[in-house]
């Protein structure tokens, strides 16, 4: 047995019954682990288990369509993650007969050309040597920790919102790897969560759903394997926290490495209050309405499409006409408080209208459709999107000169904000909501 293993086994004896108090309880011994393994060392940082909105949030990113997306929230227990990516120094201690496919001269650069395979073998080896059970961390792990856990100040980046500072990418690395914890780290201490090489993750790749999910493990199967985190040859606007990769596990490659995660035996399982239910769906005048969970700071549930004619006509006992399937447009606030009254009645729930901010939330997660309007209407908003969306190309082709000289370039709003604006439209489309 090595002989760290009984000292920390001895540890977890000891401390078993501080675990389950609260996590200010922890004490700082058990903060940061330090290993050493053949003479190399590495530490591992403690993650608090939290709950946290995972996926595309606003600080993020700004694209309408997004591996990403839907927002969800997601519950874990506490664990321990590696402060560095794996080095070559720590590879060639566990695999001492491992041939390097570049020269072996650079101890404290990130391991890569590996597999994820390569590296569920290195988490075996360095379980046998110190009879701890080291793994790769889950996709939901590796985005907490880069998110910098509870203590995250909502970066788009790990540990800042200028990606210089923390990471080495495109603009700075000069198209080579560099030696692990050489930036600054994100609020937990964690280094090159951003930059440098990407990260393999255990996760099997798969599209995200909406709810809260205790520990997520992934898709159950598939094809390719999540890694996760920009490396030396990223732009800055593929580098940001959410961003997803995924690929063949046999592939290996230079941008690709890993980081460390681990469980100790003994944490207390975070008890997820209150569960959201993920759909609601009510009954109004015979009609079937879906409402959606939306992970938010203040969550709650939105109309799967904005109010179409249908549902008014019928909640307003009024004939359908050609156009059941466009949004209600065109109203006065007392025809809304009336339809959402009578609404109310029917439904035994307290319906209100959407905010501009709840629906474009909404929209950008791709929870609720953006609505279809009349014919003229519909023209002008497929001109605006149209005209946005060359502004902004032509906008991210010029940042990189802007950033030379310290500007920031802005770009329009969004379609429906523009549909939202008062100054444009004494009314709009509406979308139900239920606050939770």
């Amino acid at each position: 047995m090595h002989k760290y293993t009984l000292l920390y086994i001895l540890m977890w004896l000891g401390v078993a019954n501080v675990y389950a108090k609260p996590k200010n309880m922890i004490p700082d011994s058990l903060q940061v682990l330090h290993f050493e393994v053949n003479g190399v060392l590495f530490d591992m940082q403690r993650v608090e288990g939290g709950v946290f909105m995972m996926g595309g949030t606003r600080e993020q990113h700004r694209e309408s369509i997004s591996t990403d997306l839907p927002v969800h929230t997601i519950a874990l227990d506490a664990y321990y993650m590696g402060r560095t990516e794996v080095t070559q120094a720590l590879w060639k201690a566990v695999m001492p007969e491992w041939v390097f496919v570049e020269d072996m001269n650079l101890p404290n650069f990130p391991m890569c050309y590996v597999s994820w395979y390569d590296c569920q073998e290195f988490v075996r080896r360095l379980d046998s040597i110190t009879g701890l059970p080291f793994r790769l961390p889950t996709e939901a792990e590796w985005e907490f920790a880069a998110r910098g856990g509870n203590k995250s100040l909502g970066y788009r980046f790990a540990g800042s919102n200028s990606p210089e500072l923390v990471s080495w990418g495109l603009s700075n690395a000069g198209f080579r790897r560099h030696e692990v914890g050489r930036k600054l780290p994100n609020e937990l201490g964690l280094y090159d969560m951003t930059g440098n090489v990407s990260e393999w993750c255990a996760d099997w790749y798969g599209p995200y759903y909406i709810g809260t999910e205790p520990n997520p493990q992934g898709a159950q199967d598939g094809k390719n394997k999540v890694y996760r985190g920009s490396s030396f040859d990223n732009c800055k606007e593929n580098s940001y926290i959410s961003h997803r990769y995924s690929t063949d596990p046999l592939e290996s490659n230079s941008y690709c490495g890993l980081r460390l995660a681990l469980t100790l035996p003994d944490e207390p399982t975070l008890q997820v209050k209150d569960k959201p239910e993920l759909v609601k769906k009510l009954k109004i005048k015979n009609l079937r309405v879906k409402l959606i969970y939306v992970a938010a700071e203040e969550p709650y549930y939105i109309s799967e499409e904005p109010v179409s004619w249908r549902v008014w006509n019928k909640v307003m006992n009024l004939p359908n006409d050609l156009s059941w399937s466009q949004a209600v447009v065109d109203k006065t606030n007392n025809e809304w408080n009336e339809f959402l009254d009578k609404c109310r009645r029917q439904s035994h729930e307290p319906l209100v209208l959407a905010s501009e901010e709840e629906v474009q939330w909404a929209i950008e997660a791709g929870i609720t459709q953006e609505p279809m309007i009349k014919k003229g209407e519909q023209r002008r908003w497929e001109k605006d999107t149209r005209s946005i969306q060359r502004r902004r190309r032509g906008a991210k082709k010029a940042q990189k000169w802007a950033d030379l000289i310290g500007v920031q370039i802005k770009t329009t709003d969004d379609p429906i904000l523009r549909l939202y604006s008062p100054e444009r439209h004494a009314d709009k489309p509406r979308w139900l909501v239920i606050k939770k």
